[in-house]
């Protein structure tokens, strides 16, 4: 077994430099190859609703309606998407791409730390580790906060785990750990690993050494810079109230964290279990050894296995945070990974344990290899982002104007979206509050049309979309959906009304003004004008007639004049399937 003495790994013997290289060349090609297969994801897995979502805080932002103070500073880093392409699925791809840079950066900042610690294939056992996570594979580069928060923490934890601490890398430290805190207030879940840190710096004996002036330098330029970020945030959007920000984060506190709940994500942690099973055998190996280096130390000085020990606390996270979604998993498992390291340590490549060490390094480069390819090529192709991209598509065609609509998450970014973000948490305040918020912005902003990509949208079940309890709302709402728009391609509603007649007159009523196309096989006079199929007519909010001699017949009155449609319909594949 290797020995280390103070965090720093000591030469291998050259007896040993052989099998050394051939760990190098092998953990270095599945590195690759991990790489490459991100690459693949972020132009072709399918977009998750809260990506959509977070695009939508850029166009705030650019168009003067941004009005959240905490957690939306990324915009400032964004708002070159929109000249990508009018598709936001184009410009997710491409922010995409974005993040990917920045999690091979955290990949760079475990391999850095993981050094101090470990031999060379270990420090890069720890990145593959990480990379090999089937949540990380498909959502570690996705267009959410986590990617940039955990960027920067890393990069804030290989400052402080610096050989020498000094004033500016203090600084530095303190000022990455304030942009983590403005992207996320989840990065908070990180201070119980720099607090241990520092005590294990300060009390245990060992090379590395800190200075309590350090500690002053990190905390002071962190609050410091959390402020002048936020102040400077602050005065580039129009807040409404502010107070809103001290609400925002009562209110996280309060539904992440402040509950009863043990394991609130209990079905994705088991989820990674069954596929990432060879990581957390390790993780746990890893972590077991360390816990017997705690009281006798052999491979690492106590100082150092504090700190290593330490790594693992986000990851405890899990047992209480209610928003452990499988996005979730590369912000908490990044300093967990560098554990694994550990484990590939302990392996001993002398003749006598050679081929039980080939054995085991076998097994887990294996099986990490499995994951993936798998999450990284087969699980995308399966649930690619096409029909997103085509639905957007459609809806930029026949809408070529930014125009109101709702839906469950702003799919369509760059246009004003008058309902609310339909996540678990916001339906369960919509539904708590009782208040029916769609109706009142049909009435108020007349938005012509909709998409329901969530199953509770879709009153004329014309998608795959299950219609879920939990996602459910109002009748009020769903009342107005039914009187107001029938079904247009795809999860496209529009505006529109279908009209039987039973006699030779009707009236109906307008709440979505604008010109209306009329569809059907006999003509009918709609306040006294004589229409015929796809004749189009401007109809203005309040009570209208229609009038036909033939009795029995159903008119349908779409919004738009011959609104664009394509002549077919989409496959029956639902446009969001889920983590």
């Amino acid at each position: 077994m290797n020995t280390y003495e103070n965090g720093q790994s000591l030469p291998l013997k050259k007896t040993y430099n052989n099998a050394l290289l051939y760990q190098v060349k092998v953990l270095s090609t599945f590195l690759t190859l991990a790489v490459c297969i991100r690459i693949f994801v972020a132009y072709r897995y399918e977009i998750n609703w809260d990506e959509f979502f977070y695009l939508s805080f850029v166009y705030k932002y650019t168009n003067d309606t941004l009005y959240n103070s905490l957690q939306t500073f990324h915009v400032h880093f964004f708002t070159w998407l929109k000249w990508i392409s009018a598709n936001e699925v184009s410009q997710i791809i491409a922010a995409r791409l974005v993040m990917l840079s920045l999690q091979l950066g955290t990949g760079f900042f475990i391999y850095r730390i993981s050094r101090r610690y470990f031999s060379l294939p270990a420090a890069l056992f720890s990145v593959l580790a990480y990379f090999s996570v089937s949540y990380n594979i498909r959502m570690g580069a996705s267009f959410r906060a986590d990617p940039l928060a955990t960027f920067c923490l890393m990069a804030s934890l290989d400052l402080i785990l610096s050989t020498v601490l000094n004033f500016k890398r203090s600084l530095l430290a303190g000022g990455l750990f304030a942009l983590s805190l403005m992207v996320t207030i989840k990065s908070s879940l990180y201070l119980p690993t720099f607090a241990l840190i520092a005590m294990a710096l300060i009390i245990f004996p060992g090379k590395e050494k800190l200075d309590k002036r350090q500690i002053a330098i990190f905390i002071s330029s962190t609050i410091g810079a959390f402020l002048l970020l936020y102040f400077y945030h602050k005065s580039s959007i129009p807040v409404a109230d502010s107070t809103k920000a001290i609400n925002t984060l009562s209110d996280s506190f309060n539904k992440t964290i402040k509950h009863s709940e043990f394991l609130p994500r209990n079905r994705y942690l088991f989820y990674s279990l069954k596929f990432d099973i060879m990581y957390w055998l390790i993780l746990v190996y890893g972590f077991k050894i360390l816990c017997l280096n705690l009281y006798s130390p052999k491979s690492l000085a106590r100082q150092s296995t504090v700190i290593l020990v330490s790594l693992i606390l986000p990851l405890c996270s899990v047992l209480f945070y209610r928003n452990a979604f499988p996005y979730f998993y590369s912000f908490m498992l990044a300093p967990a990974s560098i554990i694994c390291g550990v484990a590939w340590d302990s392996l001993r490549w002398d003749k006598h344990k050679f081929t039980e060490s080939f054995c085991i390094a076998f097994c887990a480069l294996f099986f990490m290899g499995l994951s993936i390819v798998y999450h990284g090529f087969w699980v995308p192709h399966k649930q690619n982002l096409d029909r997103q991209h085509k639905l957007l598509e459609v809806v930029h065609k026949a809408f070529p104007e930014p125009t109101s609509y709702f839906d469950r998450c702003s799919m369509i970014a760059s246009y004003p979206q008058v309902g609310f973000f339909m996540s678990t948490w916001g339906v369960e305040n919509y539904t708590n509050n009782n208040l029916p918020i769609l109706n009142s912005a049909i009435i108020n902003d007349t938005p012509p049309f909709f998409i329901a990509n969530i199953g509770s949208l879709d009153f004329s079940q014309r998608t795959p979309i299950p219609s879920i309890k939990r996602y459910a709302i109002l009748d009020k709402d769903i009342s107005t959906l039914k009187e107001n728009y029938i079904h247009h391609w795809g999860e496209l509603y529009v505006a529109g009304k279908q009209l039987y007649l039973s006699e030779t007159r009707l009236e109906f009523s307008i709440v979505i003004p604008g010109v209306y196309t009329l569809e059907s096989t006999s003509k009918a006079v709609i306040d006294g004008h004589s229409l015929t199929h796809e004749g189009s007519l401007y109809l203005t909010i309040g009570i209208h007639v229609i009038e036909s001699d033939s009795v029995g017949e159903t008119y349908t009155l779409r919004w738009g004049k011959r609104l664009y449609r394509p002549t077919y319909q989409p496959d029956d594949k639902a446009i969001f399937t889920g983590f």
